[in-house]
């Protein structure tokens, strides 16, 4: 399909949805003109029922033609600052008969990718921009690399980002329009399908195109690199990404939730990567089963292996097989501004050996003190310690410590035993007798004796560990000098999780939206209109948690009204609902600087258009566990 053509289709579908939308509109005028000349139980019907669904819909239209696609994020790559970089793209550029991005941004991301700022639905170009995904740097070679690059400087020579602005308008109108007529009712679910059905047609027709456009740029990176340094860097992305998943989520970002961060970001990634054993496993990742979707915007792997194997070998190419990062001016300051713009610049940075030791310590002594707060709650035990949760396994209690820890639904000892072993590592590493030894093979961090022994905590606390097993492990215990009263120091956060968000809840007679966090329930003060936006569409609530989610707590705390609900201050939660009313009655309890204790109940109530009970519950049974309790008599 030619460039031409394309454009004529892309720009149809988009003109279809417009007169798609006036339709409405007409129709829902002549409805209302009926209405008011000749007023009937019918036309009164209709004529309303079309205002309801036209109003958000006419919302929906003008955010959508406001709408502006945000800059590329990331950090500048100069010309001055890498001018290696920069020749080889001009060099390609060249070769492809195209003119460069105007600029170029490092991300952290195994990606690369070029847009293009258009006007007149894509005849005229003005900027353009690159990215190139720094993980992706440290794994190729400089030929791999400048297939890369090659690939994404095709899309500027077939023209494809031409396209990119009228997709993308194409993509956020529809988005809109479905969001405002989600959840409608009679007439409102007739158009809910309507326009569901263009939409599933357009993002077909546009995501078709797609991959037919990433097949004509692969045809230009081998034309650049050859097809065995094309093909090789396809098969490297994909495997990269799964390896800079794994070590984001299990080395280098869990420090982050206490205010560690690692020292060398990508020394870090290049050893896990050099890892023999962690190679062999990534490569695994290749033979996973692809899927086609009709909605994906990219040909699956095979099928673009499949493609370059096809197309004629390039002559007189000499692969030039040093690491990519030979075309960086200075890796290792890349490196550092790379994650002090991923983690912050306020952060500890430690090397890899200490910030694995100390985050696995922190780690456990989270999940354990987790465990003795549900063994205060199930015996009324003041300060719970390490003997109490013996002593209360002993005695059968590990049920209901495993409901508790599992949000009070339903037995998952797992969840006992995984804050079991956990209390069991924090104790052994405070003995002062363990040490935490990191890999990069195999769990990163494992505990050693004095003599250099693994301690195997799954064998010292088995799957399906009961009462009949607490007399070994306590004795095991004092072997190694652990003290039966010991309790865990609660280790200091710098992040928090998320568990749900409440919103347009009901508080001493205000109305607020809510983040259920980790350590409890933040509450921001929103008005009553508000909260009442929502009733006709769902969109303006989205929107609404949209702006929510993208300020961190701390800055939420700071605006007029806000405040924290603290989890730990929390001794009971009892809901109550009626039809499409809820209500939850929190027993507090507080303690004044001066030492004196308070209790008293807080009452957060919904009711539509607010978060619907189910989802409540859910939330806030993760928080409080089996402090969640139901009543029938209104609360």
């Amino acid at each position: 399909m030619k460039t031409t053509l394309r454009a004529v289709v892309a720009i149809a579908l988009l003109a279809g949805y417009y007169l798609l939308t006036f339709a409405v509109f007409a129709v829902a005028g002549l409805a209302v003109y009926l209405m008011v000349r000749a007023p009937g139980l019918a036309t009164i019907k209709i004529g309303l029922g079309m205002l309801v669904v036209s109003v958000p819909l006419l919302g929906a239209l003008v955010k959508a033609a406001r709408h502006r696609p945000e800059p590329p994020g990331g950090l500048p790559a100069g010309r001055a600052e890498e001018p290696a970089l920069w020749a080889a793209i001009d060099e390609l550029a060249g070769r492809i008969g195209t003119r460069p991005p105007d600029e170029v941004r490092f991300v952290p991301d195994v990606n690369a990718a070029v847009s293009e700022e258009t006007r007149w639905f894509g005849l005229t170009a003005r900027r353009r921009h690159m990215i190139i995904g720094v993980p992706l740097v440290e794994a190729l070679t400089v030929a791999q690399l400048r297939a890369v690059l090659g690939h994404e400087l095709g899309h500027y020579g077939g023209r494809h980002t031409r396209l990119g602005g009228i997709t993308y308008r194409g993509s956020v109108a529809l988005e809109r329009t479905l969001g405002a007529l989600e959840g409608g009712a009679g007439i409102g679910a007739v158009l809910e399908r309507v326009f569901t059905g263009y939409a599933k047609l357009y993002f077909r027709v546009s995501q078709a195109v797609r991959r037919t456009q990433e097949i004509e740029a692969d045809r230009y990176m081998v034309e650049l690199s050859g097809r065995e340094a094309a093909a090789a860097a396809l098969r490297s992305v994909r495997v990269t990404a799964a390896a800079w998943d794994f070590f984001l989520d299990r080395l280098a970002a869990p420090g982050t939730r206490y205010g560690l961060v690692p020292a060398d970001l990508l020394g870090g990634f290049r050893s896990l990567l050099a890892e023999p054993s962690r190679r062999a496993e990534l490569r695994r990742v290749l033979d996973e089963p692809e899927r086609r979707d009709p909605y994906d915007s990219h040909p699956t792997l095979a099928e673009r292996l499949t493609a370059i194997a096809a197309c004629p070998e390039p002559a007189g190419l000499i692969p030039d097989d040093r690491p990519a990062t030979a075309l960086l001016a200075d890796p290792a300051a890349l490196g550092e501004r790379l994650g002090a713009a991923m983690f912050g610049g306020g952060a500890t940075a430690l090397g890899w050996d200490d910030l694995a030791a100390r985050t696995a310590r922190l780690q456990a002594d989270e999940a354990a003190l987790d465990l003795l707060a549900a063994a205060e709650r199930a015996g009324g035990t003041p300060s719970a310690t390490l003997g109490t949760v013996l002593a209360d396994l002993e005695r059968g209690a590990g049920p209901a410590l495993g409901r508790d820890l599992s949000g009070g639904t339903r037995d998952r000892p797992e969840a006992l035993v995984g804050h079991l072993r956990a209390l069991v590592s924090s104790a052994l590493q405070a003995s002062g007798r363990v040490a935490a030894r990191f890999s990069w093979a195999g769990d990163p961090v494992t505990l050693t004796g004095p003599d250099g022994t693994v301690i195997d905590l799954e064998a010292v606390v088995p799957d399906g560990f009961g009462p009949a097993q607490v007399p070994v492990l306590r004795a095991w215990l004092g072997e190694w000098g652990v003290d039966p009263a010991y309790r865990p120091e609660p280790p200091g956060r710098a992040a928090v999780d998320l568990v749900g968000v409440l919103y347009g809840v009901e508080e001493g007679g205000a109305f607020y939206d809510a983040l259920v966090l980790d350590v409890g329930v933040l509450f921001v003060r929103i008005s009553t209109t508000e909260a009442m936006r929502g009733g006709v569409s769902a969109l303006p609530v989205r929107e609404r948690i949209g702006r929510l989610l993208d300020s961190t707590p701390r800055e939420l705390l700071e605006r007029d009204g806000s405040w924290l609900l603290d989890r730990d201050a929390v001794l009971q939660a009892t809901f109550w609902a009626k039809k499409d009313r809820w209500a939850v009655r929190l027993l507090v309890r507080r303690t004044e600087d001066d030492g004196t204790v308070h209790e008293g109940h807080v009452r957060i109530g919904g009711k539509p258009p607010c978060t619907d009970l189910a989802e409540a519950q859910r939330a806030l049974r993760v928080v409080f566990g089996s402090r969640v309790q139901w009543s029938d008599a209104k609360v």
